[in-house]
C-alpha cells in the first residue's frame, strides 16, 4: 500500500549490509547499523512534507548539520590514563536519546557512547 516505504526498505538494508562489510562488523550490528543510515535520511527534506525535513516537523525543532560525520570511519576517543591501553575505535552512529556519538571499541569488542572524539573521516578500518 505504501509504494515510497516498499521501495526505501531493501535500499536501507543494502546500505545497512554495505556499512557492516565495510567496518568489518558481524551481522549482529545490524540494528546499530540500520539506526546510522536512517539517521540522516530523518534529517533530509521530502518530497511528501513539500521540502521540509521530517525530524524538524515531528519535533518542531531547527535541524544542524554540523555533528554528521562519515559512517565508519576511525575515531579516537578520549581514554583516562589508567585505561589508556585501548586506541582505535569505529564509528557506529547516533544514539536517539542522548548527545554523543556511538563507537565500536575494536579493543573491548562492544558500542560505546561518548562526547570526547577525534574523528578521522579519511581512514577507515581497511586504510
Amino acid at each position: 500500500m505504501n509504494g515510497l516505504a516498499e521501495r526505501m526498505n531493501p535500499m536501507i538494508m543494502e546500505k545497512v549490509r554495505s556499512m557492516l562489510s565495510h567496518a568489518k562488523l558481524p551481522e549482529s550490528y545490524s540494528v546499530e547499523a540500520m539506526y546510522t543510515i536512517v539517521y540522516p535520511i530523518n534529517r533530509s527534506p521530502s518530497v511528501p512534507l513539500k521540502g521540509d525535513v521530517p525530524q524538524r516537523v515531528s519535533t518542531g525543532k531547527d535541524i544542524s548539520y554540523q555533528h554528521l560525520r562519515v559512517s565508519a570511519c576511525m575515531a579516537y576517543m578520549h581514554v583516562a590514563k589508567d585505561k589508556r591501553s585501548k586506541l582505535d575505535n569505529i564509528f557506529m552512529g547516533y544514539p536517539e536519546d542522548e548527545f554523543g556519538y556511538k563507537l565500536w571499541d575494536l579493543f573491548d569488542k562492544k558500542v560505546v557512547r561518548i562526547r570526547d572524539i577525534v574523528f578521522m573521516e579519511d581512514k577507515t578500518i581497511k586504510d
